[in-house]
């Protein structure tokens, strides 16, 4: 940390040492620059001394991860770092208003139980693989053409995805992966454990109600990740625990070919975030006699081949200069502004596509829209609100608390609609205690990680949502 500068508010930067190919700008308030430590940016100078990086970015929820911290967007020249996507590659959001649904209708405790019920009953939570009714029906045959288009098969508007689905190559096989293809299938429409969610939301100001599913491509992503993180580490020469460091030339064979698996993985996370909706429609229709608009999709863990623009300084009269890059979020969400050469033929050419930022259960979530700063963020924001404390040492610290956060989620109110004038007490979840490795207290404060952006022209928020009901993939 030593060497780290900082170059304005909100802006701070690794100079190239070393190693590194580039140097490593990041995105923080002066709080969440001391929230980090030595060994963040040990991870991040290695990660920006990857064969072929071009330049590194730190988004303001960043912590450390594997290979690239979390919250980190790393740009190279034709390769691919595999733990740019993770193991969970393409996981993402999708959010959908609830039509003709308020705050006021939402306060009842039992209907909100009710809802919770109703989802569970209709979308596999946690780490299992149980059926529910409605998916039992689902053919290989349906899965490999997900696999294949992603959300085109179940007819979902392109216009409300990031990317309805990633082109592979026809003659890909999803079958190859042996142990990835066995839970294909069965988890197809299923929400994982961990930090994946369903939850009901509220605006303050409308008192709209909206749904937001957080979740990816399941196991069948794990294993694919897995399968290449072995073959990587075996074709670049690395020990065993370094597997995760391996990286591919995008043009050699078995780039093309973790190419093709990653995109495949991808398709799939699209499209299982898509049954989910289903499965959320037909309950809200169930409890609520309302039906839903979809808003938005969109990915956090991927890696996308990008047109990136260098804005130009003011005063200048030169056109801004535009290159080819492969764009790794590993924990990032894109944030494409108005006027971006991959906005043409889309209704956000204008306006930027909105951004969906989930926060913590008890503190909610966000819509943004990217403005013309994300230029110099390589096009992105953060994926939440970042942790700040371990799973294992969450569960550890908190456990002596665990009655009190299970009392503040229960007793916190808040206010919704124009005047304020309705008061909903409570978050309902699934769990019979708050899952402590995913209660509040882990994560930072979303509103102070939002600032950072606003203040750097980077983002506004749109809406600001607040939830009311959670329902968690328990492990």
């Amino acid at each position: 940390m030593n060497c780290v500068e900082q170059v304005s508010d909100g802006h701070y930067v690794l100079p190239q040492l070393g190693d590194m190919k580039t140097q490593v700008d990041a995105f923080l308030s002066e709080k969440l620059f001391f929230m980090t430590d030595e060994a963040l940016w040990q991870q991040a100078a290695q990660a920006a001394s990857y064969e072929g990086a071009t330049s590194l970015h730190l988004m303001p929820d960043t912590h450390l991860g594997y290979g690239i911290p979390v919250g980190g967007v790393l740009v190279t020249d034709n390769v691919i770092v595999q733990a740019g996507s993770g193991y969970d590659i393409s996981c993402g959001m999708v959010l959908v208003k609830v039509v003709g649904l308020t705050a006021k209708k939402v306060r009842s405790l039992d209907r909100r139980r009710r809802w919770i019920e109703e989802v569970e009953s209709r979308v596999a939570v946690g780490l299992g693989s149980h059926r529910p009714e409605r998916m039992r029906d689902l053919s290989a045959s349906q899965v490999q053409e997900m696999i294949h288009y992603g959300a085109k098969p179940l007819g979902v508007n392109p216009d409300l995805c990031e990317r309805p689905f990633i082109p592979i190559p026809e003659d890909f096989d999803p079958t190859k992966i042996e142990r990835a293809w066995k839970r294909a299938i069965p988890q197809m429409g299923s929400l994982g454990g961990g930090n994946h969610f369903i939850e009901m939301l509220a605006d303050p100001e409308d008192g709209s109600v909206w749904v937001m599913v957080h979740t990816g491509s399941r196991a069948y992503g794990w294993h694919t990740a897995n399968h290449y993180f072995h073959e990587g580490g075996l074709h670049r020469g690395l020990a065993k625990n370094r597997r995760e460091q391996s990286w591919l030339r995008k043009d050699e064979p078995l780039g093309q070919e973790y190419w093709a698996a990653h995109n495949a993985a991808a398709n799939y996370a699209i499209a299982n975030r898509w049954m989910i909706v289903e499965g959320v429609r037909e309950a809200i229709q169930e409890v609520f006699n309302c039906d839903i608009e979809p808003f938005y999709e969109i990915s956090h863990n991927l890696v996308q081949e990008e047109i990136l623009t260098t804005p130009v300084p003011e005063g200048e009269e030169h056109h801004a200069h535009q290159i080819r890059g492969l764009v790794h979020r590993k924990g990032a969400t894109r944030a494409f502004p108005a006027g971006h050469p991959q906005l043409i033929n889309t209704p956000w050419l204008d306006t930027g596509h909105p951004v969906l930022i989930p926060g913590s259960m008890l503190h909610g979530a966000a819509i943004l829209r990217p403005m013309e700063g994300a230029h110099t963020t390589a096009c992105s924001v953060n994926h939440g609100s970042g942790r700040v404390m371990g799973r294992g040492h969450a569960k550890r610290k908190l456990a002596c608390l665990q009655e009190d956060i299970d009392d503040e989620m229960r007793s916190v109110k808040r206010k919704f609609g124009p005047g304020k004038g309705v008061r909903v007490e409570g978050i309902l979840t699934n769990t019979r205690k708050t899952p402590l490795d995913e209660c509040g207290h882990v994560y930072k404060e979303l509103d102070e990680v939002l600032q950072v952006l606003v203040d750097g022209g980077i983002a506004k928020i749109e809406r600001r949502l607040f939830p009311v009901a959670n329902i968690k993939g328990t492990d």
